[in-house]
């Protein structure tokens, strides 16, 4: 069934504003938690990191902002009923998978502390969890 342009580019726009707030938001909340709250415990890390790590922080912005396209289009496709409960709930199951696709991946291939790898799982899982909320409050469906 066809749609008036009029929804389909406010669709497209709520896609983009939702996207965007995500990309922001994970982007200030992954500030917080890396460089501040678990700050010293990531700096002990660094002879892991690449020497020109410094030069590459552009590829994890956009993988950051892939992500948040990601996140925001997988919940508007995939999800009945939009808000910031079914939108927190997404992120909690997205940020579980997260967790254990990649830090419990990075902890086994990486000489890690176990205790670094499960904070940045826990602050994975609330950093989707609230990322969640954010997009679904923007996408809620229209009563």
């Amino acid at each position: 069934m066809l749609q008036p342009a009029r929804r389909r580019s406010g669709k497209t726009a709520g896609l983009f504003i939702a996207g965007s707030a995500a990309f922001f938001f994970s982007v200030l909340y992954n500030g917080l938690v890396h460089m501040v709250i678990l700050g010293s415990a990531n700096r002990q890390m660094e002879p892991l990191r690449r020497a020109d790590f410094s030069s590459k922080i552009w590829i994890s912005l956009a993988g950051t902002l892939a992500v948040s396209f990601l996140f925001t289009g997988i919940y508007v496709l995939f999800s009945r009923e939009k808000n910031v409960r079914t939108g927190a709930f997404f992120g909690l199951l997205f940020g579980l998978a997260a967790a254990v696709l990649v830090d419990l991946n990075q902890y086994v291939i990486y000489p890690l502390p176990f205790a670094l790898a499960a904070a940045w799982s826990f602050f994975g899982v609330i950093e989707f969890t609230l990322l969640g909320a954010i997009v679904g409050s923007i996408m809620r469906n229209k009563a």
